[in-house]
């Protein structure tokens, strides 16, 4: 997949539950004419996508539009029909905090919708009465399909959240039996965390989640549910390698990048292109080239490099793990927990 930022600014980068957000701080130095992604930036990116055999790949499997939020770019209906052209599927996500189905962002959304786009939603408790909840009635009229981000700081979050979702699709008919009886399996099992192991570490959790489906399938209407721990970011932009609902626990993330297999890519505002973690900014120092400004080839060539360059920095990291020297950064500038 390629995760693509069309646009830097977020309408809720003010507000309290916001402010470690690991999307704003690699974005935040963008000039405000240079916020929106432009339709002929987009030109450039897609033919480039088209040109190069594993971003042509990546793009196969699908196109993630993302942000800030993407729906306060102008000219985001464009830049949809830019990378549909290159690619069977473009999703979109968005915070859907949008004042009316008058509002021109809302109006974008159901242009994509209607163009064949899916429309993804992350769920915040503190907007959802006033904003998601009625949008995400009328988005249901408009679409059978959908993923669901619920970002958790703590366990009893994670409940309130399920909860909310669960109350909103059991009254609406038979033709979301399913969705709801897959939210109530999640409900009983964190409910049963919250009760007996409020602060248990990220193995528990683990364990007792167990092989418990991400998708609520069937042809009327398929829920995908992507449950997702909040993590910190430091004053220097460096997102931590431990979650907030679970503290003690250092994250091994498994680099796929490292083993010359690129599974996401990530294309940021300016055209950069890093490996599929560094989405939540994990400040990962090799780089893949920017898809603005560089030709195939010197992207390639990149690529090459800086996959070399992350085994080497995961090897390190690898033997820091071992000899009790873990937390470490290399000189490579591989996040520290990376393998």
């Amino acid at each position: 997949m390629l995760s693509i930022f069309v646009e830097a600014s977020c309408n809720r980068y003010n507000r309290d539950e916001c402010v470690d957000c690991h999307v704003y701080e690699p974005l935040a130095g963008i000039p405000k004419p240079e916020w929106h992604m432009t339709p002929e930036d987009a030109r450039i990116m897609a033919k480039k996508i088209g040109q190069i055999e594993v971003l042509r790949a990546l793009a196969q499997q699908e196109i993630n539009l993302t942000g800030g939020e993407a729906t306060q770019n102008p000219h985001l209906v464009e830049i949809f029909k830019t990378f549909q052209a290159v690619a069977p599927g473009v999703c979109l996500h968005t915070n859907l905090e949008i004042n009316s189905r008058s509002s021109k962002r809302w109006q974008r959304l159901e242009e994509v919708v209607r163009l064949g786009g899916r429309v993804d939603i992350t769920l915040y408790p503190t907007a959802w009465e006033r904003f998601q909840k009625p949008l995400l009635e009328e988005l249901l009229k408009l679409q059978n399909r959908m993923i669901v981000n619920v970002i958790f700081e703590n366990l009893s979050h994670l409940q309130k959240q399920i909860a909310l979702l669960m109350v909103f699709f059991s009254i609406k008919g038979s033709r979301f039996d399913h969705v709801t009886k897959l939210l109530r399996e999640y409900q009983e099992k964190v409910s049963w965390l919250v009760d007996n192991h409020p602060e248990c570490d990220e193995a528990i959790y683990t364990a007792h989640m167990g092989n418990i489906k991400a998708f609520a399938r069937k042809e009327e209407f398929t829920l995908g549910l992507s449950l997702l721990p909040a993590f910190k970011v430091s004053a220097d932009g460096k997102r931590a390698m431990t979650s907030l609902p679970f503290p003690k626990d250092n994250y091994l993330i498994e680099c796929p990048a490292a083993r010359g297999s690129i599974d996401i890519m990530t294309i940021q505002q300016n055209g950069d292109m890093t490996p599929c973690c560094d989405v939540g900014n994990l400040k990962c120092g090799p780089k893949f080239g920017n898809l603005l400004t560089d030709s195939p080839e010197t992207i390639l060539a990149k690529f090459k490099v800086s996959s070399k360059k992350i085994s080497v920095g995961i090897s390190k990291n690898l033997e820091n793990i071992k000899e009790n020297k873990a937390g470490a950064w290399v000189r490579e500038g591989i996040p520290p927990y990376c393998r």
